[in-house]
């Protein structure tokens, strides 16, 4: 239906922005809780034309003070920032200016799963009972998906969307990143090929392991599974970070080329690769074996 007069609300303005921008389902998804966040706070819906410095700063104060991780504060400000700008672009408000509360995230080293780490965890695909939506059990379903995510480094929105088309024989694949639209380039093994050809024959399909409920419940299944494995908890980014650290620990200087980052970034660095594992593999100068000294009470000697 015809609409003649613009969105009202910061949470309508969401699904206009969509329809001028090609933008992921999931960041549409971020912006979407971002809004439903600050309207919350404001005690209902927002006015676009109503929007202001002061307001926005207040509610990231006590976003922030609430608990949440810093990280997740600054996204919540880069998503309400983005809607505010498109919303100025568009003649519907004025734009937000520099005098809004800045957001300290402190550096965290990376932390991942070790290579016995994700053994332990596919291993534990097997107690893994019932059947998922597209035929296979659930435990061959999260066995083929681990091994996937662990061979590739993809994203989880690109994993789920990777076409069996795409897969070569030789396991070779080519697809460009959602998020960022960079190529990039990896191999299955040979184990997740056979997995994957033995599912297939199972349940064919069009995608390699594709996800037709929530990532609510997705999150939810695999933080059961990384219960069941017996291993440190994390989510299911961390094997996207365990493959990069992997590839690094393997050869230096490759773990940001194996997740598609753009050539000289140090993203893979500050966000990706676990130190903790990669000092395992670091040189280090040799032991001085001269007999040290030991400090012992009573006298004698020169002084």
């Amino acid at each position: 239906m015809y609409r003649r007069s613009g969105p009202i609300s910061l949470g309508e303005y969401v699904k206009e922005y969509t329809l001028l921008r090609d933008v992921r389902p999931e960041t549409v998804r971020q912006y979407a809780i971002c809004a439903r966040l600050f309207e919350a706070w404001a005690g209902g819906p927002v006015q676009l034309v109503d929007l202001d410095e002061q307001s926005v700063s207040e509610w990231l104060r006590e976003y922030a003070a609430s608990g949440v991780e810093p990280q997740t504060v600054r996204s919540k400000k880069v998503g309400l920032l983005a809607l505010w700008r498109a919303a100025a672009d568009q003649g519907l408000c004025e734009p937000p200016t520099r005098r809004i509360r800045a957001v300290r995230c402190p550096w965290r080293p990376p932390v991942a799963w070790d290579w016995e780490e994700v053994s332990a965890l596919l291993a534990a695909c097997a107690q893994l009972k019932r059947w998922h939506k597209c035929g296979l059990r659930r435990s061959a379903w999260f066995d083929l998906a681990v091994r996937v995510a662990w061979d590739s480094g993809l994203r989880r929105g690109d994993q789920l969307a990777l076409p069996v088309s795409a897969v070569r024989a030789d396991g070779t694949v080519a697809i460009c990143q959602s998020k960022t639209s960079r190529p990039v380039v990896f191999r299955l093994a040979p184990s997740t090929m056979a997995a994957l050809a033995a599912s297939l024959e199972v349940a064919p399909r069009e995608l390699v392991t594709p996800w037709p409920s929530s990532h609510e419940t997705l999150d939810d299944q695999f933080g059961r599974l990384v219960a069941k494995a017996g291993i440190r908890e994390g989510t299911w980014k961390w094997i996207r970070k365990s493959s990069a650290t992997d590839v690094e620990v393997q050869s230096p200087r490759s773990g940001s080329v194996h997740l598609g980052h753009v050539p000289g970034s140090r993203i893979a660095e500050r966000s990706y690769l676990d130190p903790a594992i990669i000092g395992r593999t670091v040189t280090t100068p040799r032991e001085l074996l001269a007999a040290s000294l030991h400090l012992g009470g009573g006298g004698g000697g020169n002084r």
